[in-house]
């Protein structure tokens, strides 16, 4: 037999571990992923002031804010791409400020520093992303004003919310979700032991010498990005049919999606994600470019890896023709 009810204790105990092992000024929450994070932090907030019926967004790539937009806007919430120029009357509209710290996919990092410095006279909400940042420096979570949010990313199932002075969120599901300290706790303990290490030199020298028909997605060798993948892009094939041949030839077992990859493609064919390409739309990019989208972990990308990349290309070529 079984008591139907969750000990709410368990999720408390585990926060205020976390917390302690991060050394962390701030408040800190445990949540079922980046997209379990975002959506119940901005529904909570919306809850507590019903008045404020505008969010501004500034996101790159990924569908992390595409079910939340909607269901906001089923309550009346618009979500806008910037803010007018009269910051008084925003004050007055705007619930939070969402933007992504770096790219869901490519690991661009995105500067805001503008926008941010322009709020910070004005009690609107701040909502900082970080889907790999956190994993390479842990160090930026300590530093919040009173109006941040930074939802960090850990790993595939589990985000931490830090939050300054001034934000007091409501709890609505996350807290009577089935938490075990047995696995739960040992396996967020064990994430934030790791630290995902930077490739610069090596993704650089393999980004420059790159065979005909590839190409890398950052054009600009000054790039803001984290160096913990390379990019690039085949302008002929799928990304997905390269990948394959990638791991078929380096002998890598096949691993589900979202979990550590050394290789990843956006293509269609592997996600099934058209939310990337209607974004790649906005931005100018044509759909091809993202179906021919190949992520490299820089593990991998070293001078051997370089011979095999492009004897994989000639391999795909000829099995094209």
């Amino acid at each position: 037999m079984r008591l139907d009810a969750q000990p709410p204790f368990v999720w408390r105990q585990m926060n205020e571990f976390i917390k302690n092992k991060l050394g962390s000024p701030n408040n800190v929450y445990l949540y079922r992923g980046l997209h379990h994070a975002l959506f119940e932090t901005l529904l909570g907030l919306h809850l507590r002031f019903t008045h404020k019926r505008k969010v501004v967004k500034s996101t790159g790539f990924g569908d992390h804010l595409t079910h939340v937009e909607l269901e906001l806007a089923k309550l009346g919430v618009r979500c806008k791409d910037s803010f007018e120029k009269e910051m008084a009357k925003e004050e007055k509209a705007v619930l939070a400020y969402v933007h992504d710290l770096d790219d869901a996919i490519t690991g661009e990092l995105y500067n805001n520093i503008e926008t941010l410095k322009s709020l910070q006279k004005h009690k609107i909400y701040r909502i900082h992303l970080a889907h790999h940042l956190f994993s390479v420096n842990k160090g930026f979570v300590k530093n919040l004003s009173e109006f941040d949010i930074i939802i960090a990313s850990v790993n595939k199932n589990y985000a931490l919310v830090f939050t300054g002075d001034k934000v007091s969120l409501p709890i609505l599901t996350v807290s009577q979700l089935p938490w075990t300290i047995e696995t739960d706790l040992v396996r967020v303990a064990k994430a934030l032991e790791k630290k995902t290490d930077l490739f610069q030199p090596e993704i650089a020298q393999f980004e420059s010498t790159l065979p005909g028909g590839v190409r890398p997605w950052f054009r600009e060798r000054t790039a803001r990005r984290l160096y913990d993948r390379s990019v690039v892009v085949l302008q002929d094939h799928d990304g997905a049919a390269m990948m394959e041949l990638l791991k078929k030839t380096l002998s890598v077992e096949k691993t589900p999606l979202g979990e550590n990859n050394k290789f990843e493609t956006t293509s269609l064919c592997r996600w099934q994600n058209q939310t990337w390409f209607d974004q790649a739309e906005k931005k100018g990019l044509p759909p091809e470019q993202m179906q021919g989208t190949l992520i490299l972990d820089g593990q991998v990308v070293n001078t051997a890896f370089a011979q095999v990349f492009k004897d994989c290309l000639v391999n795909l070529n000829g099995l094209s023709q």
